[in-house]
């Protein structure tokens, strides 16, 4: 009688068919998270240019809405996200830049900077020097939007781990003897 444990047959596959979960992990090793990390480094380490602008006037009043600010300046009105801080009577201006888009700012105070509640619509001039500057939010590229990319890319390339490792130990009968 023969008390030898049962084991399941092994597979008969064909040429490269086990090494699906491997390749796998390695595109999505580099596509998931080499790219992201590098762009992410690009990103990170390339300081935020002004790309264009306009003058908008001076600040005389702020009023808060639904979820929303209205900022009255002496030209008009323009809608922000969020809040504005400023000395009545500061020049305002509207930029767009190379990390955050367009935005409301105290003029020469870079962190005063607002989002705007919607697109510009007025002319920006271009500013001298700007165009060897990358425009990574014209390509869709914000910190929020890495941030996402690397989570994914990098929970997506430990579950094609954790597969290719199956892959090898269930195909690789050998890999179990050591």
């Amino acid at each position: 009688m023969n008390t030898e444990p049962l084991s399941p047959a092994p597979v008969a596959r064909g040429p490269g068919q086990s090494h699906v979960a491997q390749i796998l992990f390695l595109l999505l090793l580099m596509g998931g998270v080499l790219v992201p990390w590098s762009i992410w480094l690009w990103f990170h380490f390339t300081p935020n240019a002004v790309l264009a602008s306009a003058d908008v006037g001076r600040f005389v009043s702020a009023s808060k809405g639904n979820g929303g600010t209205d900022v009255q300046t002496t030209e008009g009105t323009i809608a922000i996200d969020g809040t504005l801080s400023a000395l009545r009577g500061s020049l305002l201006v509207v930029q767009r830049s190379t990390k955050r888009g367009t935005e409301l700012c105290v003029a020469g105070e870079p962190q005063s900077c607002v989002v705007l509640a919607g697109p510009w619509s007025g002319p920006l001039r271009r500013v001298p020097g700007s165009g060897h500057a990358t425009d990574f939010y014209a390509h869709g590229i914000s910190a929020y939007s890495l941030r996402v990319w690397r989570l994914f890319g990098f929970l997506m390339a430990f579950f094609s781990l954790i597969a290719a490792g199956v892959e090898i130990t269930d195909n690789h009968p050998e890999s179990k003897r050591r």
